[in-house]
């Protein structure tokens, strides 16, 4: 996905060996059933260390499925997204809260597929006998584990329940009729996987702000530590995973409060520690669908379709004097060009590239900046009864926004008020709904009192395929 000379043919290999279930290579010799030489099979792919390179990248690639469902799973069902009068029957769900199983976003195909894909590189990459793999096995393999944790840590902050797979289907024996696993024990899964990837991966892997950027890093890894142990409520250790990110020596730094557009904007800024890349040159069809979905729709240019709207809530946490309002929401205003219609408010931050007339969709996801992490400390601090120490971490968000320090002084207060600021600091960056899960926060915020709202249906087409899968309580 990022290693731009590799992209062509990782795209013809990622679904025949990874997403694909390998055709198996049967002892007789009948010549109608032997394996072509031209077939690509774990045993006759993993050689080389461009192999692993290749098998590595087709991970990410996964990474680059259905964006839009990273961010609806995150900010939907909550206070943070508004319909609009394009919004479709499964956005109406999602804003209502009462979501089908049948529901377009009630899908996990792309996290299985990234998840496979992982399993395979952590099994057969320690195979490979090229010499030429020996400086960065360790880097490989470090990544495939943090990428398995990341999906494993979206699946169950969302359904709660899925099935635990950590082996590679690469034969007919797998099975194929895997049960669910807890929440409880898929974090325990992704906290060992996430563990093993902090000592393989490095805090600058790469020679390129991309690379290091949109892959994993020391401090991606820390980061998604810190906020597995905040819904552990291993407080402790989040707030020291936290401070090992915003000491790391990559040196992240805050953009400045006049340039925070700059963060969605310019890409990879000195702000991020791991963001999806998208690029309209190399989009192999993997395109960001939430330009689609949040933008308004085109009158000089090709744009979005407005799906969804920010929430009166988003309005109130956002004025106009915030640094941070002009790229978390617009209006196309009375003269809307390049837009169609005047007046029309939309989410901002995921702008695309306007190329002539045409508007690619083509921006990065963010999946965890040194914002976040800052307040991620805040937070744990704060719940270890030391809101003292807490209170200087959410101003330094604060005075970045250009809206002056917290009056928070208890603990109870700067709860609070970490949560509100994590809402208008973090806006449709898919974490919202999370948070309000995680901190028992959920129906008190958004007025949805059915606790079944507190996990998301498991999909209807699984149920199906996988008679061992059980539907969670409510759907």
């Amino acid at each position: 996905m990022l290693d731009f000379k590799l992209m062509k043919m990782m795209k013809s290999i990622k679904n025949i060996l990874l997403l694909a279930i390998p055709l198996l290579v049967f002892s007789c010799k009948k010549v109608t059933e032997q394996i072509p030489l031209s077939n690509i099979t774990p045993a006759n792919f993993y050689k080389t260390a461009s192999d692993a390179d290749n098998a590595i990248n087709a991970c990410y690639d996964a990474l680059q499925q259905s964006p839009s469902n990273y961010v609806i799973w995150g900010d939907g069902r909550t206070d943070m997204l508004a319909n609009t009068d394009r919004s479709s029957s499964a956005d109406l769900q999602v804003n209502s809260g009462n979501v089908a199983a049948t529901n377009g976003y009630v899908g996990w195909g792309s996290l299985y597929a990234g998840i496979n894909r992982c399993n395979s590189v952590l099994k057969n990459v320690p195979g490979i006998t090229d010499p030429a793999l020996a400086g960065r096995r360790d880097r490989i393999l470090g990544e495939a584990y943090f990428l398995r944790a990341l999906f494993y840590f979206y699946l169950t902050r969302t359904f709660e329940n899925a099935p635990l797979i950590l082996e590679p289907y690469e034969s007919l024996g797998g099975d194929f009729f895997p049960k669910v696993s807890s929440r409880q024990l898929i974090f325990e899964q992704v906290e060992k996987d996430l563990k093993l990837a902090e000592t393989l991966v490095p805090d600058l892997p790469f020679s390129t702000t991309l690379e290091n950027k949109g892959k994993a890093t020391k401090a991606a890894v820390r980061s998604t530590l810190a906020d597995l142990y905040l819904w552990q409520k291993k407080y402790q250790q989040a707030a020291d995973m936290a401070a090992l990110v915003i000491s790391s020596p990559a040196n992240y730094s805050l953009v400045q409060g006049a340039n925070f557009a700059a963060i969605f904007r310019d890409k990879n800024t000195t702000e991020s520690i791991f963001e999806v890349q998208y690029n309209y040159t190399y989009q192999e069809g993997n395109t960001n669908n939430l330009s689609e979905q949040f933008l308004p729709l085109g009158g000089s240019i090709t744009a979005g379709n407005l799906r969804y709207q920010p929430s009166d809530a988003v309005l109130a946490a956002l004025p106009a004097t915030d640094n941070r309002a002009g790229i978390t929401y617009r209006n196309t205003g009375s003269s809307p060009a390049p837009y169609r219609d005047a007046n029309k408010l939309y989410i901002a931050k995921y702008p695309g590239t306007l190329v002539g007339n045409i508007l690619y969709q083509d921006a990065n996801r963010m999946v965890y900046r040194l914002a976040e992490v800052i307040l991620f400390r805040a937070e744990a601090l704060n719940e270890l009864g030391r809101p003292e120490q807490a209170i200087p971490l959410l101003n330094q968000i604060r005075a970045r926004a250009g809206i002056g320090p917290t009056a928070a002084v208890s603990q109870a207060e700067v709860r609070l008020a970490i949560e509100r600021e994590r809402f208008a600091e973090l806006a449709f960056e898919g974490k919202r709904y999370y948070d309000l899960v995680r901190t028992g926060r959920y129906a008190a915020v958004t007025g949805f009192t059915d606790p079944n709202y507190l996990r998301w249906p498991l999909p209807a087409s699984e149920l199906i395929r996988n008679p061992n899968l059980v539907q969670n309580p409510g759907y």
